[in-house]
């Protein structure tokens, strides 16, 4: 793969200019929105649909605009887009008419942290969980970190942290993203076949992961999860690789002490020391999360008593098997998993939180292409809970495909069953009492789960 050059702050205007974003709705557009408005720039914004998290910037001074009126667009700085937005989109043919400069996010992303010491988490799997653990981590230790999340963390009511220190941020493979990033310090959960729509081939995939990591190789290092799928073989000839996991041979160990429901109690080993800690999600893959954000700690210079307590209140992140409430006695847990290893890994967690329990899973397919390519898999994933229904394909940024829809994912094994939204709360109340119902997908399977919730009120329990 030809070397890429990630950018640096001279593509950004001084502080106090204009910067348009379009697709401002979009999760990682709100959390840059949040950093440049710290950085001191004046941001204006525009989308589709705005959601609640994008007009609640308006109270950080950011300006939104309607999409349909290019003219702010074109009296802006610089005009940053999301990777979903056509080349000839209204508004950036506006601006490109006007002089205005025009780059996708993961450009501006990579101009506004690549000037400090900067963390990066990748991976197919675990790095929103692991990115916000990582920061809490940081918090903890005084470190003050700027940080860009992929999912709403409480402590900040945001998906993003301003801050003057170390730099902690997700990294998305999708659309060669992260490779704008320029990190002293790589995270690699797994590298599996996904967003090959944007790569020639899975060898292409993995050649961007090693030019990823390769970046911080001759300075802070690389960490890999040493069960993480792919992951290893992946970074095969990245030097400066450590791996942590569960693994007794990890160089950074976690071992799992006991459960007690949602939460854990663990211990952390590496470098000479032996940390026991406490964990509040459940699962043997946020303990694995939990242990590439102390091994992050401990690169960073922060000593042991900052790690023994800086995951104890950590409960994870929206989507993430999050507990929204109860439906007649029924839990009902919202999660993003949307790709087999993922549902296979939260419904093993779901098991363990809530052993004897019966496991009803609401999946949403997400994008027709991944569903074509993966629909036995998903429906491998899916068998393993108790029951299962799957909701019609989420399209996202693609179109339809002929023959393709989440049917692909029902006829390929018998125990599944195709379900529209209308019909879901009807059957959730057929389900055994004590049931836990996993809501999965990265589409818009979130507003059905909170639905079901709402309809029985606070305390789930019907009038």
């Amino acid at each position: 793969m030809t070397d890429h050059r990630p950018p640096d702050r001279s593509l950004l205007p001084s502080p106090g200019a204009a910067i348009y974003l379009l697709g401002i709705a979009g999760a990682g557009m709100v959390g840059l929105a949040r950093l440049l408005v710290g950085e001191g720039y004046r941001v204006i914004g525009s989308d589709q649909s705005i959601t609640p998290e994008a007009r609640r910037l308006q109270t950080f001074g950011v300006e939104l605009v309607d999409e349909t009126d290019v003219f702010p667009a074109t009296r802006a700085d610089l005009v940053v887009h999301t990777s979903a937005a056509p080349r000839d989109h209204a508004v950036l043919a506006a601006a490109r008419t006007a002089g205005v400069p025009v780059v996708k996010r993961a450009v501006a992303m990579g101009a506004l942290l690549n000037d400090r010491r900067l963390v990066a988490i990748s991976g197919t799997h675990g790095k929103t969980t692991i990115t916000a653990m990582t920061a809490r981590v940081a918090v903890a230790g005084g470190l003050d970190p700027v940080v860009l999340v992929g999912g709403r963390v409480d402590a900040w009511d945001a998906n993003a942290r301003t801050g003057t220190g170390v730099g902690i941020t997700e990294a998305d493979e999708y659309d060669r993203s992260f490779l704008e990033l320029d990190p002293s310090l790589a995270v690699v959960t797994s590298v599996e076949p996904e967003h090959l729509e944007c790569y020639d081939s899975f060898e292409h995939l993995v050649s961007a992961f090693r030019a990823f990591a390769g970046r911080a190789a001759a300075r802070d290092g690389v960490l890999v999860c040493a069960e993480g799928p792919g992951a290893r073989s992946a970074l095969a000839g990245v030097s400066n690789v450590s791996t942590y996991g569960l693994d007794p041979a990890a160089d950074y160990r976690v071992t799992i002490l006991g459960r007690h429901g949602t939460t854990q109690s663990c211990r952390f080993e590496a470098e000479g020391h032996s940390i026991e800690f406490g964990l509040g999600a459940p699962g043997d893959h946020n303990a694995q999360n939990a242990g590439a954000a102390l091994a992050v700690g401990l690169r960073l210079g922060l000593g042991p008593a900052v790690l023994e307590d800086a995951l104890a209140g950590f409960t994870g992140v929206d989507r993430r098997l999050q507990l929204l409430g109860y439906r007649d006695g029924r839990v009902i847990l919202d999660d993003y998993a949307h790709y087999p290893t993922e549902v296979r890994v939260s419904v093993a967690a779901v098991r363990e939180a809530w052993p004897g329990r019966r496991i009803a899973v609401v999946f949403q397919p997400h994008l027709y292409s991944r569903t074509k390519a993966m629909a036995r898999a998903f429906a491998e994933a899916l068998a393993e809970a108790d029951e299962a229904r799957v909701l019609p394909i989420y399209p996202a940024r693609e179109s339809p495909l002929p023959g393709v829809t989440s049917r692909l994912v029902t006829d390929a094994s018998i125990s599944l069953e195709p379900v529209s939204a209308a019909d879901v709360p009807e059957w959730v109340d057929g389900l055994e009492a004590d049931s836990v119902v996993l809501f999965m997908g990265a589409g818009d399977v979130t507003r059905l789960a909170h639905s079901v919730v709402a309809e029985k009120g606070a305390n789930g329990v019907g009038d």
